[in-house]
């Protein structure tokens, strides 16, 4: 009789035990077969859109949306791919619809900011480039503080600019534009040897634009560079030879 007693709790042990495993994992394997299956459509969504089969990443970003309809990954992506769509309505509610998800999600709210930018809407553009340099972890935090700095300079706000262009190479020492526009603003201020400084630094890391250019014909002949100033003036008139930049060159051989 004991023995029959203490199978029969073991038995029952086995099965309250069996019973809790189940109930416990059942729910966490589900979760994670879902996240699983929402990263992959994303990846798959992604890696079509790199390759601009829109409609197949379409497809697939449709698919995490139907695992996931809050998902903010999700929906920033379809934010981009409208918007290479040429599809501002739709491109700007997906990217709200992100942000409303995930509010601290930093790459849909420099997304969003380079969309409004896009539309010429600069100081909704710059909030959302706020918010998402508040994401020390971001790892796109150097262009953010440069796209940050290039809306300052639409609304005539130089100092803020200066501000977040600095921090941009502070972050990242070849952040391109952020040293061009540093370079451009101490060429402005008559600090011509740190504008010469950052416009090497700028070289070094980007192909040049007429911008750069000219900038660096006017450094070359402040320090009395001759051989520099020729070259780069040939470089101008050879590439970009219907460009304001070029026009000026030529105006300034005249003074």
């Amino acid at each position: 009789m004991k023995r029959f007693t203490l199978i029969s709790l073991v038995m029952a042990l086995i099965l309250i035990t069996t019973g809790c495993v189940t109930e416990t994992m059942d729910g966490p394997f589900r979760k994670a077969d879902k996240q699983k299956i929402l990263e992959s459509q994303i990846r798959l969504g992604v890696g079509y859109l790199r390759n601009r089969n829109y409609q197949l990443a379409k497809e697939n970003l449709q698919k995490a949306l139907d695992v996931d309809p809050k998902s903010a990954e999700a929906h920033n992506y379809f934010g981009l791919l409208y918007q290479l769509e040429l599809d501002p309505e739709m491109a700007e509610e997906h990217y709200k619809k992100a942000i409303h998800y995930d509010p601290d999600y930093a790459a849909a709210r420099n997304n969003y900011g380079a969309f409004l930018f896009e539309q010429g809407r600069y100081k909704e553009a710059v909030d959302q480039l706020k918010h998402a340099v508040q994401d020390k972890l971001y790892r796109n935090r150097p262009q953010v503080y440069e796209n940050l700095g290039i809306g300052y300079l639409k609304l005539n706000d130089p100092a803020d600019a200066e501000d977040a262009f600095t921090k941009a190479v502070a972050l990242n020492p070849n952040q391109a534009r952020a040293l061009l526009e540093l370079a451009e603003m101490r060429f402005q201020e008559r600090n011509y040897v740190k504008a010469r400084g950052f416009y090497d630094r700028y070289k070094r890391v980007a192909n040049q634009s007429a911008r750069s250019l000219w900038l660096g014909i006017q450094l070359a002949r402040i320090f009395g560079d001759k051989d520099e100033e020729a070259s780069l003036a040939l470089a101008l008139k050879n590439i970009f030879p219907a460009s304001p930049e070029y026009k000026a060159y030529k105006r300034s051989l005249q003074q």
